[in-house]
């Protein structure tokens, strides 16, 4: 090939590497639907639909009945709480779910979750004909569509609704006395349209309305919930669903793929693993199904309800780890409800705390309701007589490091107006409770780490580590503030992270000594980064510590097995995460890709996602680091537009075993700092001009202006291989759902 064609083809291929890759993504997201050879009557066995705020779950009623569960975030009580406890008072209720009755006995079933088209869809054969079905939930309207379309005798099938009980779902769990259900529900019909409404003690109700329009031998049946918590919700649910009903249905479908279709293509992920590469993109699908701009935050159960004693927010591990992948994803939007909310409540934040500390200071106590409110008893008295929950000084420092994840991420500087001040104030509550020694460190009261039994200690490392992260993070976005030299005197003069022979503590009183599902005692590790693998002085005890925990297994969850495999990401052992992961998936997972204590808690799934990230991209401390973990057996893998630290989009290729090229995407301008494993003399093309700088074994700079992107190689021909789907070697794709045995 003579020189000339040779570089036309390499700027061709330079081109398509800077505006993205052409790929058949309704192909690729096919092989990693979700397949149901038979559905069940297991709401884990169940395929879920969603729009951000309701949502359904389909599995079986019976053994002759299809059920069509209803859910939707916001549908809380609003009593007073204070006693009973928010998670009574403030508690998700129940809706309820319509049966699908056929004519005939059921012979087979089978659904299937179209990931591109986020639609779900299902055959039933009976003995007396076939029912086809289609499920979605639309993009705008709060109106999900169920679709069927019939052979043979189940023309006649039937459809019924059915109201559950409205009271807290903890109540079956851990019952309470005087605290009365919602009244009976009532039902209607209106403008040709069935509704059932539920009045609720505090005031308002929610209603579900449908109705069914029939053409031959499909009909579509129109349903939303409708919420108020003063006034009824009927006229609104009735509107919406004429409104729906009356509109072509191809727009109301082109509509909602559309959605859909743009929201995937805003990164792109693969790797040659069936069960993992599958896995991911469901979670993906599961968080614009449970969350989205303009609605709320995801609780533990997103809008698909099930029994549960956790019919809440949990604020010291779940929403934290709910929320961990979605920047990394380049989902910025799905984590706006989360600091929306939080903006919203800043002064219950504040009143959390006891009052001699609310002129200063904020906080959240374990759990409670989408307000946020929920008190703390910590005093510099060191108090040991309070409840555990009450103790847990540390869960809004927590929650506040992916709201700075969020704007780290983004280089959004208005996000910094409302989160500065919060942080300052979390940061005080530990400033107002600590007291110098004789040591001439500064120590902390007794406190609770989250989960460990009998946990109550001085020093406590969850709330250390996140002290340390609040004051170094404020005097990076905030060095001019008065407070300037109370921050650098903490880092200077914090006691050191307790610690003995088998690694980090639980705290000074506390030994790590029996079995613990929660990572709390080694935030500082990860997801801080305030003890490092790139420190060598650190390795010695992240290693310990990290072992040291894995060691003792009786109490572990499902998040237990996402903690060890980011941590062992962090330490470059691909292999040994990818382990974990595995265990995850094989023990933990459900085969809906949910994950249940009890009841459903959605955290665990989504922060494996994260891990998942993390063996292909991290950003912490500055440094972007592409492939840190990749386990040995994935030799090819591509991604595409994954968002790091200073808002930066990253792509690369990793084709036999190494790396072919890295595209960085500058989306606000700035300086990136990146690790690789390229070899050789790594060369730039760039749509302006770039120069790379190494400054470190294996590290790189390079500084880029708004809008520029750069592609780092060594070796020409590499940027010929397009970041594409990997090829899965002949596995078995579609391998979450539920599967006959053969």
């Amino acid at each position: 090939m003579c020189a000339k064609f040779r570089a036309i083809i390499f700027c061709l291929l330079f081109i398509q590497n800077i505006y993205g890759q052409n790929i058949n993504w309704e192909s690729f997201l096919s092989r990693n639907d979700m397949t149901f050879d038979t559905l069940t009557t297991k709401w884990q066995e169940g395929v879920f639909t969603g729009n951000g705020l309701i949502g359904s779950m389909i599995f079986m009623e019976n053994k002759n009945a299809l059920r069509i569960e209803l859910g939707r975030t916001d549908v809380t009580d609003h009593r007073i709480s204070g006693n009973p406890s928010a998670l009574y008072a403030k508690a998700r209720l129940p809706i309820g779910y319509f049966s699908l009755n056929p004519v005939g006995k059921i012979i087979k079933n089978s659904a299937r979750l179209h990931l591109w088209n986020a639609e779900a869809t299902g055959v039933i054969e009976t003995d007396k004909g076939k029912i086809f079905w289609k499920s979605f939930v639309t993009e705008k309207e709060n109106v999900i569509i169920f679709q069927t379309k019939t052979e043979g005798e189940e023309k006649n099938f039937t459809w019924k609704w059915n109201a559950e009980q409205s009271v807290s779902p903890r109540m079956k769990f851990t019952p309470i006395d005087n605290f009365p259900s919602n009244p009976e529900h009532e039902t209607g019909n209106e403008e040709s349209i069935d509704f059932s409404k539920q009045k609720m003690l505090a005031g308002g109700d929610y209603v579900v309305a449908w109705k069914t329009v029939g053409k031959n031998d499909t009909n579509t049946t129109f349903i939303s919930v409708g919420y108020d918590t003063v006034h009824s919700s009927l006229k609104q649910v009735l509107k919406t669903v004429k409104f729906a009903a009356a509109q072509e249905f191809a727009n109301i479908t082109n509509a909602h793929r559309q959605w859909w279709h743009q929201y995937y293509q805003k990164s792109f992920l693969s790797i040659p693993d069936a069960k993992a590469e599958s896995f991911y993109w469901i979670q993906l699908y599961k968080i614009a199904s449970a969350t989205r701009s303009g609605t709320l935050p995801i609780d533990l159960m997103g809008p698909w309800f099930a029994p549960t004693p956790w019919p809440a927010y949990w604020y010291n591990l779940n929403i934290q780890l709910t929320y961990s992948p979605m920047c990394a994803a380049n989902h910025l939007e799905m984590v706006e409800p989360l600091l929306r909310n939080i903006d919203k409540n800043i002064q219950n934040l504040i009143n959390n705390v006891p009052p001699q500390y609310r002129y200063n200071a904020a906080a959240i106590a374990r759990s409670g309701a989408l307000n946020m409110v929920s008190p703390l008893k910590v005093t510099s008295e060191s108090d040991t007589s309070s409840a555990p929950g009450a103790l847990e000084l540390g869960d809004l420092t927590w929650i506040l490091y992916y709201y700075w994840q969020y704007y780290s991420y983004s280089k959004n500087d208005s996000v910094l107006k409302n989160f500065i001040p919060l942080l300052k104030r979390s940061i005080n509550y530990y400033i107002d409770v600590m007291h110098k020694e004789a040591d001439g460190k500064w120590h902390l009261p007794y406190t609770y780490s989250p989960e460990y039994p009998d946990g109550k200690t001085r020093d406590c490392n969850y709330a250390l580590s996140l002290f340390r992260w609040g004051c170094e993070t404020l005097l990076t976005i905030d060095p001019n503030d008065k407070l300037t030299k109370t921050w650098k005197d903490v880092l200077e003069n914090l006691t050191p992270y307790p610690t003995d022979s088998t690694g980090l503590r639980i705290g000074k009183d506390v030994a790590f000594a029996k079995s613990h599902r929660h990572y709390s005692h080694l935030l500082m590790i990860y997801p801080l980064h305030l003890l490092n693998w790139d420190n060598e002085g650190d390795r010695d005890l992240i290693r310990k510590s990290l072992y040291h925990w894995h060691s003792l297994k009786g109490a572990f969850q499902g998040y237990s097995f996402t903690g060890g495999a980011s941590i062992y990401s962090l330490m470059g052992k691909g292999d040994s995460a990818l382990n974990y992961l595995d265990e995850l998936f094989s023990h933990f997972v459900k085969p809906n890709t949910m994950y249940m204590e009890s009841g459903p808690v959605i955290e665990t799934p989504l922060a494996a996602a994260a891990s998942l990230q993390e063996l292909l991209l991290q950003s912490w401390n500055g440094k972007v680091r592409v492939f840190p973990a990749v386990p040995a057996t994935w030799q090819d893998v591509s991604f595409e537009d994954m968002r790091a630290d200073g808002a930066f989009l990253i792509s690369a290729v990793r084709k036999e075993g190494k790396t072919r090229w890295i595209k960085i995407k500058s989306l606000e301008g700035g300086k990136c700092t990146f690790v690789t494993d390229l070899k050789g003399t790594l060369k730039t093309k760039s749509d302006n001009q770039a120069n790379l700088i190494k400054v470190g074994v294996n590290t790189y700079q390079i500084n880029l202006v708004k809008g520029q992107s750069v592609i780092i190689y060594a070796n020409a021909d590499d940027v010929n291989i397009a970041a594409a789907p990997v090829s899965l070697n002949n596995q078995t794709l579609n391998y979450w759902g539920t599967k006959n045995k053969k």
